[in-house]
């Protein structure tokens, strides 16, 4: 996640292009770095007055570290290191925290915000008008939003109206389901799944139903197709932002559980007990949004046929939280001992001073509560 050529300013490093996120750059200033049982890199006078003090644009100070055997990158936003420098003379030290060393998993979140944060703020007006025109919709016990409603939208905030949706019908139709409901989701990869750490509306609604349901026997599940051909295509840092976001779900007394069987790709995302199913796809449908309710026998069965099959047959299976998501990054062929010292340093410090985000309908609040909860793990 270097950048290309000299270290010297106004360089950039990419946040590529993903099935959903556009594709988005961030501006970077490097810097000479030193370790003494600290990162220190080294700012001259002159750098300190650049612009990045105040960037319109996100902007990250790089800590370049060249040692004998290995080069280390460090990063801190050019806000954050703004306040470290106020008053600072010639040639100041500026100290980087060390657990934002760039590696597979700050870069994988670096990623996911820089996208969904530039899509946002290009579309926030767009977005508003969007989020009034769906009003009509929600009375609705079953509707399909065109892509009309949303045809001046990048492909992220799209991603943001339907989910909005999806969660506020299923609110609104909680009364139905007298047991337990299961959660069928439809996320398959971690570009996918950043949405539910990053996007503030999905971790209130998460926090919501956990709640809901936290004083019953019966434990509240979430399951996922995660296809070995979709793993396998998937990046290092996606498939982290995955686990971290069932993590997450784990975090908040919600079982996972994963299929590897790609036929299961096709169910509709839903909610079920044993009597109704609560029909909400927001994700890889040709619509913005397809929500129902049906109670009819004979899908109401098919559903339950392959949900007990998913709980049955998981890869993930285990009693724990922890052994559910070692098994998970066995499956995803992640570090799970890296993993887990990472997240620890991680969520002691949070991400705000790597990737705050700048749309008001972003937060980082989930994803630091997933690193401190597999830090916390046995």
């Amino acid at each position: 996640m270097l950048p290309d050529g000299d270290r010297s300013l106004c360089q950039t490093i990419s946040a590529p292009q993903g099935q959903h996120f556009p594709g988005a750059t961030i501006d970077v200033e490097v810097y000479p770095a030193v370790d003494d049982g600290r990162v220190l890199a080294t700012i001259t006078l002159a750098d300190t007055e650049q612009r990045w003090r105040r960037p319109v644009q996100r902007r990250l100070i790089l800590g370049h570290i060249d040692a004998p055997d290995r080069v280390d990158v460090f990063a801190l936003d050019s806000r954050r290191a703004c306040r470290h420098l106020v008053g600072a003379g010639r040639d100041a030290r500026l100290l980087i925290p060390r657990v934002y060393q760039l590696d597979a998993i700050t870069a994988g979140v670096l990623w996911a915000v820089a996208n969904l944060d530039l899509s946002l703020l290009l579309d926030d007006a767009r977005l508003d008008a969007a989020h009034t025109a769906a009003s009509p919709y929600r009375g609705m016990t079953a509707s399909a939003a065109s892509r009309d409603i949303a045809e001046d939208l990048d492909p992220v905030s799209r991603l943001w109206i339907g989910s909005t949706f999806c969660a506020d019908h299923i609110r609104r139709h909680y009364h139905l389901l007298s047991d337990v409901p299961v959660y069928w989701t439809r996320e398959q990869r971690g570009e996918e799944a950043s949405t539910w750490l990053l996007f503030r509306h999905k971790l209130r609604y998460l926090r919501e139903t956990a709640d809901r349901f936290r004083s019953t026997a019966q434990p509240m599940t979430r399951m996922f197709c995660l296809p070995a051909r979709t793993v396998t295509a998937s990046s290092t840092s996606e498939r982290i932002l995955l686990l971290l976001a069932m993590a997450l779900m784990e975090s908040l007394g919600i079982r996972t559980a994963v299929t590897d069987d790609p036929e299961y790709a096709t169910l509709p995302g839903l909610v079920m007990d044993n009597q109704r199913a609560v029909i909400a796809t927001w994700i890889r449908a040709d619509d913005v949004w397809h929500v129902d309710v049906t109670d009819h026998r004979n899908t109401i069965a098919t559903y339950r046929d392959a949900l007990g099959d998913v709980h049955a047959h998981s890869v993930t299976a285990d009693d724990t939280p922890a052994g559910r998501l070692r098994h998970l990054a066995d499956y995803l062929a992640l570090d799970w001992h890296w993993l887990q010292s990472r997240c620890a340093d991680l969520g002691q410090y949070g991400f705000a001073g790597l990737a705050e985000p700048r749309s008001r309908l972003l937060s980082l609040d989930g994803v630091d509560q997933a690193c401190r909860f597999i830090g916390t793990l046995p």
